[in-house]
């Protein structure tokens, strides 16, 4: 780069700076962001832009001194935050694609950015430098080394709780309590490149580290809890009235489970189940009431009125009769070959459901009701509601009025047949098992099917649902949506978006298993690297002294290849 400076009218002066470049890049970067600086400070100016900056320069660093010891100071701030901004960012090298991740603890990165400030004892600077990485599980452990001295000082990512690194314990529990398998986590973990633990290391948590017992005591005050909401709820301490226990449908889980139920002092008087006769026979022994789900009572109505309802067109009003092809539930296909388009909400389903609701608790009219049911359709509405659409004026049938005496006779006898017909007295009271099949469809996040549970493991896991069942199950609603199911175009259905669900068990877990530990554990020796370290001393053991781990069950090794072993 060259100026030129007219000192007069005859002669010039003519200056070189020489400046070096690393690359071509560099050289015009820089060109062009001189240009913009003539631009600012020498606008206008073309033949002596350059002395014009120059000189704009000198004048402020020589007269204004302050301004630039600032200007240095701002300066070094923007470039540390371009330092960190860089780091940062993923350019697509090599190497970033394979970076390992680590759990830290808010602690002991506190501590950590505390003892690197801190110089060597020979005052180097720097002072620290990396000599060693290897992750223990999910945590971290970085040897630090002075480059002049040698000497080393170790800081790992996580505390010790009872000889084992906190975090690694702390995953472990997380994972349990969200419903995850062993396996999906150390996928997960693997893929994420965190680290996992082996199934050894889990088993060891939940048996020698006591969680297992820790969620069964956890679980036992949510029982206790909810037992004492119901014996505190009005429906308890009214004289006669009636709580409903529903079980599963198995005779022995029955046999088990209720004497249990009435042990915690709930005054049991009534179980609803799904159809089992055995179930009944015991319920009955037991002086209890008992009930059949309506659901279950009312499901194969539609298969039972198939036979006269639909049929060849060789024996139709023969087995089966046209004035009953709306009578009952079928296929959108055979609806549509049928001519009928209102199909769902008039079937002879919705009106068992009705019957069981209005039969006011008793079996006799409950049967009587449902024999009614023959009676509306043939247009004798004497015996129905006072509210039914029936006896309102200038009601008109939806559905083929009964005149044949033969149809009238047949739907009859199918009615008879109906389960709830058989049964009215354990379906008068119209009960079901929602709460139970809620529950059950709640279990499934902790206990899959398909999967056979160790008795240990398969206890610790029904305990999580039991605990997030009784915090979760009756959550407010914060609104009302109404949906159409498209096989149903008639059916408007209420659905209810609750409020968000809450996790208090699982922090109620956490600090039980960490108060137990912290109580029984045992101080053990410090490992030979544990002399000097990086943390201070009250910041390396939860309960604030310091010992290094001793964990060695991890899927990574010391030297970060991955350990073969299979799972236990």
């Amino acid at each position: 780069m060259a100026t030129s400076s007219p000192e007069d009218t005859y002669s010039r002066f003519r200056l070189h700076l020489q400046g070096s470049f690393s690359s071509q890049e560099e050289k015009e970067t820089f060109l062009r962001r001189f240009e913009a600086a003539k631009q600012l400070l020498a606008p206008g100016c073309k033949r002596n832009a350059t002395i014009s900056v120059l000189n704009t320069l000198l004048d402020r660093v020589l007269t204004q001194p302050e301004n630039v010891q600032a200007s240095n100071s701002r300066t070094s701030y923007s470039r540390n935050e371009m330092m960190l901004d860089s780091a940062g960012i993923y350019t697509g090298d090599e190497d970033a694609s394979d970076q390992d991740l680590f759990v830290v603890e808010r602690k002991t990165f506190k501590s950590l950015c505390s003892g690197l400030v801190q110089q060597c004892g020979c005052l180097s600077n720097p002072s620290w430098t990396i000599a060693s990485f290897i992750k223990k599980g999910h945590v971290a452990r970085v040897q630090f080394v002075c480059p002049h001295c040698k000497q080393s000082r170790v800081w790992a990512s996580s505390r010790v709780l009872s000889g084992h690194y906190l975090a690694n314990q702390k995953l472990v529990h997380a994972f349990t309590c969200a419903g995850m398998l062993p396996r999906q986590y150390m996928n997960f973990a693997l893929f994420a490149g965190m680290g996992v633990v082996k199934q050894k290391y889990i088993s060891s948590v939940y048996l020698n580290q006591l969680y297992q017992q820790v969620v069964t005591d956890v679980a036992e005050e949510s029982m206790k809890a909810a037992v004492e909401r119901v014996k505190e709820s009005p429906h308890h301490a009214k004289s006669g009235e009636q709580h409903r226990v529903a079980q599963t449908r198995e005779v022995a889980c029955t046999k088990i489970v209720l004497p249990q139920v009435i042990a915690r002092g709930l005054n049991i008087t009534e179980v609803a189940h799904d159809y089992q006769a055995t179930i009944k026979l015991y319920v009955r022994q037991l002086g209890m009431v008992n009930s059949y789900d309506t659901w279950h009572g009312t499901k194969n109505v539609a298969k039972q009125l198939r036979h006269i309802c639909a049929g060849t067109v060789r024996t139709r009003d023969r087995t089966w009769f046209t004035e009953l092809s709306d009578k009952g539930m079928y296929f959108l296909d055979i609806l549509i070959k049928n001519g009928i388009s209102d199909y769902s909400a008039r079937c002879t389903k919705v009106h068992l459901y009705w019957c069981m609701r209005n039969c006011g608790g008793n079996p006799v009219r409950l049967r009587a009701m449902i024999m009614n049911i023959s009676k509306h359709f043939q247009g004798d509405h004497q015996s129905c509601s006072s509210e039914s659409p029936c006896q309102q004026p200038g009601y008109v049938p939806k559905r083929k009025p009964l005149t044949m005496p033969a149809a009238i006779s047949a739907y009859e006898a199918a009615l008879r047949k109906t389960l709830i017909y058989k049964n009215a007295d354990s379906c008068h009271l119209c009960r079901d098992t929602y709460w139970v099949e809620s529950f059950n469809h709640q279990l499934l996040t902790y206990l899959p099917k398909r999967i056979h549970f160790h008795t240990k493991t398969f206890e610790m896991r029904m305990n999580l649902a039991v605990m997030d069942w009784n915090e979760n199950c009756q959550r407010m609603a914060t609104s009302h949506h109404e949906y159409t199911d498209v096989r149903r175009p008639d059916h408007h259905s209420t659905y209810n978006v609750l409020v968000k669900k809450t996790y208090r068990f699982v922090n109620n877990i956490w600090s039980m298993y960490v108060l137990r530990n912290i109580t029984s554990q045992q101080i053990l020796q410090d490992d030979e690297d544990d002399d000097d370290m990086v943390l201070p001393d009250d910041a390396a053991m939860y309960d604030g002294d310091y010992v290094d781990s001793e964990d060695d069950d991890y899927v990574c090794s010391e030297d970060g290849g991955d350990d073969e072993e299979e799972d236990n």
